[in-house]
């Protein structure tokens, strides 16, 4: 096991450390004996709890119908809730953990799940992309990665960019978002990350397609997997439970959209102001971003370019639709509940520690979505 398979976790935990320290609340104490006065009164609920304190329950709203849930604003004040209050983006730590290895394990699932004949439908698949790309005028992938075989360091660079940037790319972008953005704004673009999860899962496990790079020769095309033959693999990508047959759709490139289409259209927030400048910087690494991706996923011979597009109204679907998952809030509520933590809400947003109800207006993300 080399350095590299240390190297890159290290780097992940690092950015996850930096995105918790950059976004903790300034003058909050963490431990318990430091107490401030409670914010919350009584009598403001009628959802008490026996003891005449704290609320019991508070209402959500799920497939369209108003349901109880738990309410954690008794436990607001212990030492668990104090140090999350403290360091509110632990809690998107343990989303993004939560949702990549729910993701990986799937695809391990499917990896060690597969039937014998699974490789060779998995060719015929990829060999129809083809097909279609041909027929469509699009079948570029050669000549971009014979352009960049012809110049070495640039191959060197677009491998690196494959393997290295995605996965820490994405968790910086989520740190940079939450200490910008507005709390609706965040949570909608978390969600659409996990909702491009779960769709490219059941499309790569009902339809596996091969990629460009694992085509055998005596299919005539030449493809060179230049990221391994490189040696600069992901640690990511190089064990027994990574499904090499999950070319369609490219995520690589869906989580690229969503970031850059985010970091373009960021709306000016008391904590980002966008002079003309900064606005113009924003498109900019906004573009640029997916188009890095694109190149990278096609040069390496790890995507067809019809992946991309896949990857694109895959992104598009979960960006459209990922207020859904505000469904199965009510599950995250009990969970809090049964471990005794208050989950912190995020500052700004006008909810204090203790609100026994929340305000929930239909259309809402519909209104953050045209605004961002």
């Amino acid at each position: 096991m080399g350095f590299d398979a240390f190297a890159e976790p290290l780097v992940v935990a690092a950015i996850l450390t930096f995105g918790v320290i950059w976004n903790r609340r300034k003058g909050e104490s963490p431990w318990p004996w430091v107490l401030p006065s409670p914010s919350f009164s009584p009598s403001s609920s009628p959802l008490l709890g026996p003891g005449g304190g704290s609320p019991q329950w508070k209402e959500r709203k799920a497939f369209g119908k108003r349901v109880k849930s738990r309410c954690t604003a008794r436990y607001a004040h212990n030492g668990a809730s104090r140090f999350l209050k403290k360091f509110p983006f632990l809690v998107e730590v343990w989303y993004w953990l939560l949702v990549y290895w729910v993701y990986q394990l799937g695809r391990a699932f499917t990896a060690l799940t597969m039937k014998e004949d699974t490789w060779d439908i998995s060719r015929l698949h990829g060999l129809a992309v083809i097909a279609a790309e041909q027929r469509l005028g699009i079948f570029w992938e050669l000549d971009v990665q014979a352009y960049f075989l012809a110049r070495p360091t640039l191959l060197r660079i677009i491998n690196c960019v494959y393997s290295f940037i995605h996965i820490p790319g994405t968790i910086f972008f989520l740190a940079w978002l939450y200490h910008y953005a507005p709390a609706k704004l965040f949570e909608a673009r978390r969600r659409t990350l996990a909702v491009c999860n779960l769709m490219a899962f059941v499309v790569f496990t009902a339809w596996p397609c091969m990629p460009p790079r694992l085509l055998p020769e005596e299919d005539g095309f030449g493809f060179v997997d230049t990221v391994h033959t490189g040696k600069v693999a992901s640690v990511w990508t190089t064990n027994k439970f990574c499904n090499q047959l999950a070319a369609m759709p490219s995520l690589h490139f869906g989580y690229s959209f969503v970031i850059g289409l985010t970091i373009a259209t960021m709306p000016s927030t008391s904590a980002l102001r966008t002079s003309l400048t900064r606005r113009i910087l924003l498109i900019v690494i906004g573009m640029s971003y997916p188009l890095l991706i694109l190149t990278a996923i096609v040069a390496t011979a790890n995507h067809y370019i019809l992946d991309a597009i896949a990857g694109f109204f895959v992104s598009i679907i979960a960006w459209k639709i990922n207020a859904i998952l505000c469904n199965f809030l009510v599950f995250e509520d009990y969970f809090f509940y049964f471990v005794h933590i208050h989950k912190p809400s995020r500052g700004g947003d006008g909810s204090e520690v203790g609100t026994p109800t929340e305000t929930w207006k239909d259309g809402d993300e519909q209104e953050w979505w045209r605004q961002a």
